[in-house]
């Protein structure tokens, strides 16, 4: 009972998707159609001499953009700066950790051919060693990660104020060697 509801199911699926399909394929060609296109923009698109006129944004408009991206970029830093700080806490617990643990570990010397030194640890030093050290080293991943994306939030930011700032004082005055006057 259960295979023969599946296999309606699967044939269902395959017939609607072949429909699908031809509809696409019929309907590609024909290209975009809006029901509410008028006759003076069909002549429009049909004549080959019409041209299409485009309006700049205004200087308003440009400049509210840039406002809006600048507290974007404001609250990214700020967000960075936060995580940078909380993984250099993290850091500092963890080096403290794993301080603690070394502190409750001994050196015994080895008397094998390699002479390479163990280290024989109390329970805490055999949790908080590692414990600490896996903090560390975890967070100064992120020490390193939340850093370098705070100087290229930063960055940004600085970019989209210099915009801001020569859209509001326009361009500057410069010398021009070749007409040797002053232009803008």
């Amino acid at each position: 009972m259960i295979l023969g509801r599946w296999a309606s199911v699967h044939a269902m699926n395959r017939a609607s998707i072949a429909t699908t399909l031809v509809l696409a394929a019929v309907c590609w060609p024909a290209g975009p159609t809006s029901a509410q296109q008028t006759s003076a923009i069909a002549e429009a698109e049909a004549s080959p001499s019409a041209s299409i006129v485009t309006i700049a944004p205004s200087q308003t408009s440009q400049q509210h953009w840039l406002e809006v991206d600048l507290e974007e970029a404001t609250e990214r830093s700020r967000r960075t700066r936060n995580a940078l700080i909380a993984t250099s806490v993290t850091f500092a617990v963890g080096a403290i950790l794993a301080g603690i643990g070394a502190s409750q570990c001994e050196q015994i010397n080895s008397s094998s051919v390699q002479s390479y030194q163990d280290l024989s640890c109390n329970t805490a030093g055999d949790v908080l060693l590692p414990l600490g050290g896996t903090i560390a080293g975890l967070s100064f991943v992120g020490m390193l990660t939340s850093g370098i994306m705070l100087g290229v939030s930063n960055k940004r930011k600085r970019e989209i104020q210099r915009d801001i700032r020569r859209g509001q004082y326009g361009r500057r005055l410069q010398w021009d060697i070749p007409s040797g006057a002053l232009v803008f």
